[in-house]
């Protein structure tokens, strides 16, 4: 019988796989070649609206020979899975901000440290509450308008061609309505009527200090009617402070705040989501409850959430109260411990030394009643004299006064106050030793300001604007500001400043007191810098010559030689003895002397390389354009064949 033999299929298959490694190249994790571009992620919908993302492939960028494949080298990386859908034009998905925790807007236990922890921190510990006290005062305390930015004044000098003081004077006519109705508003930032803004301020500062999250909602009244005057737009009637353990920030995929028509925040009332809000504002102008806004929202579902310290990883701040736990834990133990001594302290003041060996515990017992019954409450049997059994020494303990020892509490105090940039001297630490003795160095507050109070100004300016343009409509070229005015030191300081300015020539009269907010003087030489000299002032540009409409036209000629009676040389145009001239000789005369002042002028502004055009009196109007065009040529650095004037 002939044995069935099954065949060998080993020899083909190693050649079958050797022809496909053959065909797709050496791939490898220290090659670069043979990636293939993948598929993109896949998505699958669940229920009508919700669509929930699949891990899957995008397409992955390339690989180009050389890049990854080196000997010992870095490998080619990974082939990307992105969590979100990618692009229909790349293939690829957008970054996430950052690695947010899964489900992080069902938490509702929102940040690493509770909220109740830092409320109940802010309130208990005396230190903390104290160096926020201060921090809101240094902000209340200063004087706040509304005036122009320096960009809206830097725009108006470009388009009217005038000097700095000018283009504020000009910017507060124009936007003087607006500020009025916006300083009129701040006010009482409150719906009631008996609020103020120092009130509202204090509220939101609190905010800020403690948890580093102000949250404010708009609130506008049930028969909000459209405002004509400003476009028809609805402007609140006040803003509330929210409390921002009640507000808890949502995220969307990419670990961002969400747009609208998504909710962006909601609040969290015993426990429970009790109300959601947009983010952005709504831009369209609808009565209140009137309709739905853009996106579908209407005007009271926005709310404003602001945050101070910003960091990617999380949507949380980082308050100064939540940066001063470590200390101030240490300096609520301190006080623990000193409380304990007085109250739950078991050691006596005195105790009795025996090296006798006849006394057991019963008979030493027996002998501290009787000692402590006859001593105790009793100040004159105190003082008298003792006898004590032989072998008996009194031990006295020391006192809890010698116990402590402030260093160590002036070492807590003054970490606590780094955390909120407040000098130790304004918490009663007063310094022993040093230069100066005790008190605050004057280097000791410019380092307080830099590092602290300027920040928190720049913050409150940003958040007031932010306010203001997004719900009061505020132009971009007004802004907020908060000014020190009651502090003697910073008014001898401008003072100096500006006349030192002033007598350089950095600036002019009617620049500095359009900076103090005084009127501007109508004279000429208010606007042109000077030089302080031993003899009075020495304008930059000479003696000024000034056309009959008061504007100045530019520098006079060299001052007409006088004879021993005071009469002018007969050398002279106009001297005495000639005719007098025509009018049409008067006028081209006239058109003569302009154009050596225009010369004169051209050669200053080619100094300085700054360019304004000349304003001509006599000339004509082409024959000043064309003046004027050259003019700026010569000051670019052109050559406009400057000798034929």
């Amino acid at each position: 019988m002939a044995l069935f033999r099954r065949k060998d299929k080993t020899a083909e298959m190693a050649k079958a796989i050797v022809a496909e490694l053959s065909k797709a190249g050496n791939v490898g994790p220290y090659s670069d070649i043979g990636y293939a571009q993948s598929a993109a992620s896949m998505t699958q919908n669940v229920t009508p609206g919700t669509q929930i993302q699949i891990a899957g492939e995008a397409v992955a960028m390339p690989r180009p020979g050389g890049g990854f494949g080196a000997i010992l080298g870095p490998s080619a990386p990974l082939l990307p899975a992105p969590l979100d859908p990618v692009l229909d034009e790349s293939g690829r998905a957008v970054p996430r901000k950052y690695e947010y925790q899964v489900a992080q807007n069902l938490n509702i236990t929102q940040t690493l440290v509770p909220y109740q922890i830092l409320k109940a921190l802010v309130e208990q510990c005396d230190i903390i509450h104290r160096c926020v006290e201060i921090r809101v005062s240094e902000i209340t305390k200063m004087d706040w308008s509304f005036t122009l930015s320096n960009s809206a004044i830097t725009e108006i000098m470009q388009e009217e061609n005038c000097s700095h003081a000018k283009a504020a004077k000009i910017g507060r006519e124009k936007y003087g309505d607006e500020i009025a109705r916006l300083t009129e508003f701040w006010e009482n930032p409150y719906v009631a009527t008996d609020r103020s803004f120092v009130e509202w301020l204090t509220e939101a500062l609190w905010q800020v200090f403690t948890f580093d999250q102000l949250c404010i909602y708009p609130r506008y009244s049930i028969g909000a009617k459209l405002d004509a005057k400003n476009g028809d737009k609805v402007f609140p009637i006040g803003f509330d402070v929210i409390d921002a353990p009640t507000i808890k920030i949502l995220l969307d995929n990419r670990g961002d705040i969400p747009h609208p028509p998504l909710p962006a925040f909601q609040q969290i009332l015993w426990g429970f989501p009790r109300g959601e809000f947009t983010a952005s504002p709504d831009t369209d102008a609808q009565p209140f409850y009137s309709g739905a806004g853009r996106s579908s929202q209407f005007l009271t579902d926005q709310m404003y959430v602001s945050v101070k310290n910003r960091r990617t990883w999380t949507v949380y701040g980082y308050s100064p109260v939540e940066q001063a736990i470590p200390a101030a834990t240490l300096y609520l133990n301190r006080q623990r411990w000193m409380n304990s001594e007085y109250q739950e302290g078991a050691s006596p003041k005195t105790w009795m030394k025996s090296n006798s060996m006849e006394y057991d515990p019963v008979r030493l017992a027996a002998l501290e009643r009787v000692l402590n019954d006859k001593l105790s409450g009793s100040t004159a049997e105190r003082h008298r004299i003792k006898l004590l059994p032989d072998g008996f020494e009194p031990v006295a303990m020391p006192s809890e006064d010698e116990k402590y020892k402030p260093e160590y509490d002036e070492f807590i105090i003054k970490r606590i106050a780094s955390c909120f940039g407040v000098n130790a001297n304004a918490l009663g630490v007063v310094p022993r030793s040093g230069l100066g003795g005790a008190g605050e160095h004057k280097g000791q507050q410019d380092a307080t300001d830099a590092v602290s109070q300027r920040p928190m100004e720049a913050y409150v300016v940003e958040f007031i604007n932010g306010l203001s343009r997004r719900f009061l409509g505020m132009n971009k070229a007004v802004t907020f500001n908060l000014n020190d005015e009651s502090n003697a030191t910073n008014e001898a300081t401008k003072a100096t400043a500006f006349k030192t300015s002033l007598e350089s020539g950095q600036m002019t009269l009617n620049d500095a007191r359009g900076e103090l907010g005084l009127p501007l003087y109508d004279m000429p030489e208010a606007d042109e810098p000077f030089v302080m000299t031993a003899t009075g002032p020495q304008f930059l540009k000479g003696s000024l010559d000034v056309a009959q409409n008061g504007e100045t036209i530019g520098e006079k000629d060299e001052p007409v030689a006088q004879g021993p009676q005071g009469e002018e040389s007969q050398s002279q145009e106009g001297a005495q003895g000639e005719a007098p001239q025509s009018e049409s000789q008067d006028a081209t005369n006239r058109v003569k002397s302009e154009i050596v002042a225009f010369s004169k002028f051209v050669k200053a502004r080619s100094k300085s390389g700054k360019w304004r055009d000349f304003e001509f009196v006599y000339a004509s109007p082409d024959e000043a354009e064309r003046l004027n065009a050259e003019g700026r040529l010569k000051v670019a650095g052109a050559d406009p064949k400057w000798e034929r004037l």
